[in-house]
């Protein structure tokens, strides 16, 4: 079996991970940003339902919102990544966080089909938020142990999209009508949007002493 100093090294590492000093508080502050972003972006999944039934909604316009969700995950990357080579995480995730109160704002109180449309496609772009905790947890851990790092940032933030399905529906039950899921998806955009003004407060990119490296030219790859 395994050395008595690997399992003792092991078990040391596993207390570490939840320590809230240091960099191990970034990764926890960081893989919160990361969950309210999840949160948001599957906050339509539990409710398709009831929506389809209020607005008399084909399978097919269903089947069109829920793609309008991933629309433009792919390509705001790109451009998520460019903002993060010039201005870093911190303000970047924030300003994801706060960008997404205004699509799920207008979801909530969307009145037609092609506001319910709109409103997913421009909510489609919290959904590439994931990089951006990729980089600001590479920045502040060494490589021994940054893959532990990612998988605890991955791991707890893609928990968010079950935290979504369980909690969001209770939500919409304990505001009553018909229009609980309204209210539900509406404070799910404000509460990431608190948290984004948080999060910008209380991180920075890079540890003390290290400074965050910028290429020279901001762009996508060819």
């Amino acid at each position: 079996g395994p050395e008595p100093g690997r399992l003792r090294t092991a078990a040391r590492r596993a207390r570490t991970i939840w320590q809230f000093n240091g960099r191990w508080r970034v990764l926890h502050l960081t893989w919160l940003a990361f969950f309210c972003s999840f949160v948001v972006w599957f906050n339509f999944a539990p409710f398709m339902g009831t929506i389809g039934d209020q607005f008399g909604l084909t399978r097919a316009e269903l089947v069109t919102i829920g793609l309008c969700n991933v629309a433009l995950t792919v390509p705001a990357r790109i451009f998520i990544g460019m903002a993060l080579d010039r201005f870093g995480p911190r303000r970047v995730y924030a300003c994801i966080l706060l960008w997404a109160a205004v699509p799920c704002l207008l979801f909530a109180t969307a009145t037609s089909f092609s506001m319910l449309v709109v409103s997913r496609l421009l909510l489609s772009i919290v959904g590439a938020g994931f990089v951006v905790g990729i980089r600001m947890v590479s920045e502040w851990f060494p490589p021994s142990e940054v893959g532990t790092a990612e998988g605890v940032y991955g791991g707890w933030g893609n928990f968010g999209s079950a935290a979504a399905a369980f909690s969001l529906p209770t939500l919409a039950g304990m505001v009553g009508g018909p229009d609980g899921w309204r209210w539900a998806i509406g404070l799910t955009g404000i509460i990431a949007a608190s948290y984004g003004v948080f999060y910008l407060r209380s991180v920075r990119d890079t540890p003390d002493g290290v400074a965050y490296a910028r290429p020279r030219r901001q762009g996508a790859l060819e």
